[in-house]
């Protein structure tokens, strides 16, 4: 093990473990809220977002929408901001570019 690793406290405890990161940002008049449950290898397991009028309602959903991926699981639990704004903005364009592909109504 480098010291960088042990530094960090990622050692052989710490190995094989997935990570669910979860956050909340402004949103328009609203808050957004999301979670993400991510496997040790890199793979996305599951999400789950949403929207709600408030922050502290948001923090409340998000929170509990981590612990609801990460219960039966060894993963470590990450509150990110810049991810919940990076995933707004990846659902925005998203959903921007799937409204530009439908056809226009007659």
């Amino acid at each position: 093990m480098t010291r960088e690793t042990q530094a960090h406290g990622q050692d052989r405890q710490d190995a094989c473990l997935d990570a669910v990161v979860w956050g909340c940002c402004p949103a328009g008049a609203g808050w957004f809220w999301m979670a993400r449950h991510t496997a040790w290898d890199g793979t996305v397991r599951r999400t789950a977002h949403g929207w709600r009028e408030s922050r502290d309602d948001a923090t409340r959903e998000g929170a509990a929408a981590a612990r609801g991926l990460a219960s039966g699981t060894r993963a470590q639990v990450f509150l990110r901001r810049r991810a919940a704004e990076y995933a707004l903005r990846i659902l925005l364009e998203e959903s921007g570019a799937a409204a530009a592909r439908r056809p226009a109504p007659r």
